[in-house]
C-alpha cells in the first residue's frame, strides 16, 4: 500500500500512538484529516504540519456520539473528495476494580473503544464502497484472548473490537476491495499509561513506525513488540485452572489503584 497523495483520516490524533502515527504518516506526502476531542491540540498539530508544507485539516469529534462521527466523515469526504485510509486510534484505559464494580466504567469504555470504531466503520464503508477501495485500520490490544483481573472493561472492549474487525475483513476485501487491519500493540509509552509503568514498553514513535510499515505491507494483523507477542500467546494456551492461579497483582500491573470495598 502506498500512502502518497492518499487521504488519511486519523482519529485520536492528538495523543499517544495517534499523534505518533500522524507525524509518521505526514512523512509519506499524503493528505491528512485529524480527528479528536481537543480542538486546541488539533489546531496546534495541524498548524505544525502545515508549516512543514503538509496538506492537513482537522475536525473535533466526540467518538461516543454517532452523529458527531457521521458529520466528521462527511466533512472530510467533502473537503478532499475521498477517504482512502482511516487509522482509528482512539481509546481509554480505566481500571474497574471488583471491590467497587461500576457498570458506568464499562459502558464508557465500550462507547469509546468499541462503538466509536463501529460508528466510524459504518460511515467510512459508505464512502469506501462508492470508491470501491479503502483501508480501515483500528487499534485493539495484544492481550485480547484472556481476561485480565481489574481490566475487564478495557479487555472486553478490545476483545469485541478484534472479533468485530476479523468478522469484516475477508468479506470487505472480496466484495468492496476494502482492507480491514487489526492493530494489536503491547505496552507502549503513552500518556494513557503514565501512572501505570509497564516493563518493556516501547516508545510511541517506534510503535507508529511498526504500524505504518505493516500497513504498507498490507498485513491483516499488526502485533508487536515481538517479545510481548510471544509471552501473551503462550499465556493464551494455558488451561483456565492454571491461568486462574497466576498472581493477580502482577497481572494488574504497577500503579493499579488500591480501593476499599463499597
Amino acid at each position: 500500500m502506498n500512502f502518497q497523495q492518499k487521504v488519511v483520516l486519523i482519529s485520536g490524533a492528538t495523543g499517544g500512538i495517534g499523534a505518533a502515527i500522524t507525524r509518521r504518516v505526514a512523512q509519506e506526502q499524503c493528505k491528512l484529516a485529524l480527528v479528536g476531542r481537543r480542538e486546541d491540540q488539533l489546531e496546534a498539530l495541524t498548524r505544525e504540519l502545515q508549516q512543514q508544507q503538509r496538506e492537513c485539516v482537522y475536525k473535533t469529534c466526540d467518538v461516543k456520539k454517532k452523529q458527531d462521527i457521521e458529520e466528521t466523515v462527511a466533512f472530510i469526504a467533502q473537503q478532499y473528495g475521498s477517504i482512502d485510509v482511516a487509522i482509528l486510534t482512539q481509546g481509554i484505559l480505566v481500571p474497574n476494580p471488583i471491590e467497587t464494580f461500576d457498570t458506568a466504567i464499562i459502558k464508557e469504555t465500550m462507547d469509546v473503544n468499541f462503538f466509536g470504531i463501529v460508528y466510524f466503520t459504518e460511515y467510512l464503508f459508505k464512502v469506501m464502497k462508492r470508491q470501491k477501495s479503502g483501508t480501515i485500520a483500528a487499534v485493539s490490544t495484544l492481550p485480547d484472548k484472556r481476561g485480565v483481573p481489574g481490566w475487564g472493561a478495557y479487555g472486553a472492549s478490545k476483545a469485541a473490537l478484534s472479533w468485530f474487525l476479523e468478522s469484516l475483513r475477508a468479506e470487505a476485501k472480496l466484495k468492496y476491495n476494502i482492507n480491514v487491519i487489526t492493530i494489536k500493540p503491547g505496552s507502549v509509552q503513552t500518556p494513557m499509561i503514565k501512572d501505570l509503568p509497564r516493563r518493556g514498553a516501547i516508545p510511541a514513535e517506534t510503535a507508529a513506525d511498526i504500524i505504518v510499515r505493516g500497513m504498507k505491507r498490507e498485513k491483516k494483523v499488526i502485533q508487536f513488540p515481538f517479545q510481548q507477542v510471544t509471552i501473551v500467546r503462550l499465556v493464551d494456551l494455558l488451561p483456565p485452572a492454571t491461568y486462574d492461579h497466576l498472581p493477580m497483582d502482577r497481572q494488574k500491573g504497577e500503579g493499579y489503584p488500591i480501593v476499599e470495598e463499597k
